[in-house]
């Protein structure tokens, strides 16, 4: 039998807006020992992936779907097609959106097409309503082109990717683009390389009428069989008591990992399986809410020298979850070359495996482990820039997901760490 470590739960007012990195914070300043649970490093680990697809976004994929999106336009401005009128209206306001309002010019004998344009530019900078389209003559709820914090200062982007994705199109109008496209390799390389990467991130493609297809993760299809949508479907789906079609969908992805998304669901996967449900709840919640969330990034102040502390722990069983994260951060590391932030996290994944596997076989810690795992907020900080913050999430229509401020959580030796609070309705 093993044994039982007694937990100490305690949820004080004084934490109600703080994140991890405060509760560790406090350790520090009260002189606690360190204790290392599975929520802090699947928290930590989620907000260091937020900070590099954000960056992989702003410097690889955001800079491609504004060319797209010009070059798009150029391109149905030179070609002749017959009747390409929609298709002229709809290139010119992807191009526009691309642009963030600067002047763009019309072709002679199309100046007529001005006033339809603006009328769509104007329902997407509104984004309150939902009405019919002066250029697609179809119902579009624009209130999905609502600029979320995390994208104020990339508004262009946003808007030009919701319009590439939302915005059905009609046969003929597909197919004249799909020829446009085809008469010049650099929109085809373009249109590959956003795709790619999507599809590396998000996860299995949906096919749509849209330019750009929408990307949907392993949950999308876990929560589409489901009468009423849980986070416990996802642990269902990940362990099933019996093999179906859903199941061998996420075993498949789990074992072959195409995208980031995988990862996810792999990281999930071993967290569920060594017993840490809560750390499990908090993770999902923070990898769907990932491409929404408002980063702040903050310089730490340097502190006066503190006391030392001589013990630290970690919660038990997180090694195969480290070794999951290494491999999904070496991918992260191949996306944008030489990144030393990518090659940091990679070392100190490594070493927290290191000293989870000295704990599972019951060896005593080093005086370097034990300032390793008193540090460990500090570095994850420093890595990734951000605290974590609380997240409100829809994923479904009938399911959202939140993460409040962590709760701190003592083991019987001392040593004090942090828990996700989670829920769902």
């Amino acid at each position: 039998m093993k044994p039982i470590l007694l937990l100490l739960t305690l949820t004080l007012n004084i934490w109600a807006n703080q994140s991890f990195y405060d509760l560790y914070a406090q350790n520090r300043a009260t002189h606690k020992p360190n204790l290392i649970t599975a929520d802090f490093v699947a928290s930590a680990y989620g907000t260091y992936k937020l900070t590099r697809q954000k960056a992989i976004e702003e410097q690889v994929l955001r800079p491609r779907v504004i060319n797209f999106a010009n070059f798009l336009y150029q391109g149905v401005v030179e070609m002749k097609i017959k009747d390409k009128e929609q298709l002229l209206a709809y290139t010119a306001m992807l191009s526009l959106l691309a642009k963030n309002g600067e002047s763009l010019e019309i072709p002679d004998g199309y100046e007529h097409l001005q006033t339809i344009i603006a009328q769509e530019a104007n329902l997407i900078m509104t984004a309150n309503t939902t009405a019919l389209s002066p250029i697609l003559k179809i119902k579009i709820d624009y209130r999905a082109f609502r600029v979320p914090n995390s994208y104020k200062k990339s508004q262009a982007y946003f808007r030009t990717m919701k319009y590439a994705q939302t915005m059905p199109l009609n046969k003929k109008l597909a197919q004249n683009i799909q020829t446009t496209i085809k008469a010049s390799e650099r929109l085809g390389n373009l249109k590959r390389h956003i795709d790619q990467l999507l599809e590396q991130f998000v996860g299995i493609e949906k096919k749509s009428t849209a330019l750009i297809s929408s990307y949907k993760g392993l949950d999308y299809y876990i929560f589409a069989n489901s009468p009423k949508p849980s986070v416990n479907d996802i642990a269902k789906a990940i362990y099933p008591k019996k093999a179906s079609k859903l199941s061998n969908l996420v075993k498949k992805h789990i074992l072959n990992l195409y995208s980031s998304n995988d990862y996810d669901f792999k990281i999930m996967q071993t967290l569920i399986k060594h017993g840490h449900i809560n750390a499990f709840k908090g993770y999902y919640t923070q990898s769907k809410d990932r491409n929404a969330l408002y980063v702040q990034t903050f310089k730490t102040k340097s502190a006066p020298q503190q006391p030392k502390r001589t013990h630290a722990n970690i919660e038990i069983q997180l090694e195969e979850t480290l070794s999951v994260m290494i491999e999904d951060a070496l991918v992260f590391s191949q996306s944008i070359k030489n990144n030393q932030i990518d090659k940091n996290m990679i070392s100190t994944l490594k070493e927290l495996r290191k000293i989870a596997q000295k704990k599972s076989m019951k060896l005593p810690l080093t005086a370097l482990d034990i300032k390793f795992l008193n540090s460990l907020d500090l570095i994850f900080l420093e890595l990734s820039g951000v605290k974590e913050k609380p997240i409100s999430v829809k994923v479904t229509n009938k399911l959202t997901q939140e993460l409040l401020p962590p709760k701190p959580v003592g083991f019987g030796d001392g040593s004090w760490g942090g828990r996700y609070v989670h829920r769902e309705f």
